[in-house]
């Protein structure tokens, strides 16, 4: 008998312990969260970052969906299955995509929707966007075999690790090249020490600097796991990765928001953002 199928009962078994604590966690956050979820989309503006928000807000409970169905229903056809792994692939992406994406806004919101920071920031969100979809198209494309357990699939071929490798790179330099931007504008260098006079401003790098961490902290944890397992564990760390880095910037989201609208109204250096989500009928 192979490694791989004396791994199969176990490989199952854990993927399907992962898949649920995961899925607690995500329905546990949720239902915690709601009021001020409610709240948040009834009393802001409609605008780019709030269908961002929804975006993150919602998709992972498909993208769970999907990758559950993949678990707890091992006879189904390949081509069912095939499509539950494909559908959870893009879903996963569009996820990230549009967290990125309210970090991109947070960003620009700080300089006060700048055209030139604006076309800067646009510029550089396409260098590194096209690279990850030709990448994420590629790999999609790529993905063969049985689907009995889920994550085999993804890290047999060396081709496919590859083409993970550099869309994991490219997030991540995405991920810095934001924080450098938010850090440049926030950061008073002039001064004897890094000093940052705005309370909001404190906020919104905060936020960025635990956001970076925690994707660093799944990167690495990718990377290891799928060198020295020999289930798919990979996979998991990659579902969490979606799912937990949706609640973060979810919860970042409303927090900032209620910060914003304390400090509207109060005199003195500009404390407030006007609802950071950015209205930007203007730039986008």
């Amino acid at each position: 008998m192979s490694t791989l199928q004396g791994t199969q009962p176990d490989a199952f078994l854990w993927i399907k312990y992962g898949y649920v604590a995961l899925s607690s966690l995500w329905v546990y956050e949720y239902v915690l969260c709601i009021a001020d979820s409610v709240t948040y989309l009834i009393e802001s503006p409609w605008r780019l970052g709030t269908l961002f928000y929804l975006g993150c807000s919602h998709f992972p409970f498909a993208f769970l969906l999907l990758g559950m169905l993949t678990i707890f229903q091992p006879d189904a056809s390949n081509a069912l299955c095939r499509s539950y792994e494909e559908a959870n692939l893009y879903i996963g992406f569009l996820t990230i995509f549009f967290a990125e994406c309210i970090f991109v806004l947070r960003a620009l919101a700080v300089y006060h929707r700048d055209r030139k920071w604006v076309v800067f920031m646009t510029i550089f969100v396409i260098v590194h966007l096209v690279p990850m979809i030709v990448c994420f198209y590629k790999f999609a494309s790529l993905l063969s075999g049985e689907c009995s357990i889920p994550g085999f699939i993804r890290y047999v071929d060396t081709k496919e690790k590859i083409l993970v490798l550099v869309m994991y790179i490219l997030l991540a330099s995405g991920e810095l090249g934001i924080l450098l931007f938010l850090l440049y504008r926030t950061v008073d260098f002039r001064s004897s020490g890094w000093k940052i006079d705005n309370r909001l401003k404190r906020g919104l790098l905060h936020h960025n600097l635990l956001y970076f961490g925690w994707s660093c902290a799944f990167f690495a944890g990718l990377g290891l796991t799928s060198r020295l397992s020999s289930i798919p564990v990979a996979h998991i760390v990659a579902q969490y990765h979606v799912v937990v880095q949706a609640l973060l910037v979810t919860q970042m989201h409303r927090d900032f928001w209620r910060s914003d609208r304390a400090f509207c109204g109060i005199s003195g250096e500009d404390v407030s953002f006007a609802t950071f989500m950015v209205a930007i009928p203007d730039i986008v």
